[in-house]
């Protein structure tokens, strides 16, 4: 749940995780994303009362990083670096070898048949095994979702970035996915799933949209919530 924070005469965008826990917390994303974590019973005055407490650390954190905050990072494919895969995050590993990749230890472990730093060639495999495990785990889950419907036809799904949708259902009855989705958990991609089917027999958000939605998924409030503030 997204709020505005107000202190003086600077405000910010903060995001609210509720969670099961006694206590109250600040995460500070790297591209600026302010994340308080706060018990599930917490009020929007003991949020903004902590926050007040925490201002003057809050506001070293955003100016610190800002200055080294890029709008768009780009990646680089050298060892080291962090990639993410289905809610968790990997290291990128490039070892000489013949072309494969695959995930070891909390490591994504690119074996590559140039040298390790042809990052052309890395990138080439990385973005191959991305688009593999799309293809398969996306397909996975929608197939898992469909099976919760009575339609007749199970509608066509493709893979299409996005800017501002993690899904949608087109008006040539297709359901398209944001290949993005595949940084985040399974439930999340379930979800997406989930949602667009129900447009299927109900194109607009309306109350039928929702009664149907909750119906399917009972808690598709907090997964979303997860990953607009996570993802998004």
């Amino acid at each position: 749940m997204k709020q505005i924070f107000k202190f003086g005469e600077l405000s910010y965008e903060y995001y609210i995780e509720f969670a099961d826990r006694k206590t109250f917390a600040i995460v500070v994303r790297p591209d600026l994303r302010v994340i308080v974590k706060v018990p599930v019973d917490a009020t929007l005055d003991n949020i903004e009362s902590f926050l007040k407490r925490k201002w003057k650390w809050l506001d070293k954190q955003l100016r610190e990083l800002g200055k080294y905050c890029k709008k768009h990072y780009e990646r680089q494919y050298l060892s080291g670096e962090s990639f993410q895969y289905l809610g968790r995050q990997y290291q990128l590993s490039v070892e000489y070898g013949d072309d494969y990749v695959k995930l070891a230890r909390g490591k994504l472990v690119v074996f590559s048949s140039k040298s390790t730093d042809n990052v052309n060639h890395t990138q080439k495999l990385v973005e191959e095994w991305y688009d593999n495990r799309r293809n398969l785990i996306f397909k996975r889950q929608y197939i898992k979702a469909f099976r919760r419907f009575n339609y007749d036809k199970i509608p066509q799904m493709r893979i299409r970035a996005m800017s501002r949708r993690w899904g949608s259902y087109t008006t040539d009855g297709k359901v398209a996915l944001n290949p993005k989705l595949i940084e985040a958990p399974t439930e999340a991609i379930y979800y997406v799933c989930i949602h667009e089917l129900c447009h299927v027999a109900n194109k607009k958000h309306d109350s039928n949209f929702y009664d149907k939605l909750e119906k399917m998924m009972p808690d598709w409030r907090k997964v979303k919530e997860r990953l607009e503030v996570r993802y998004g």
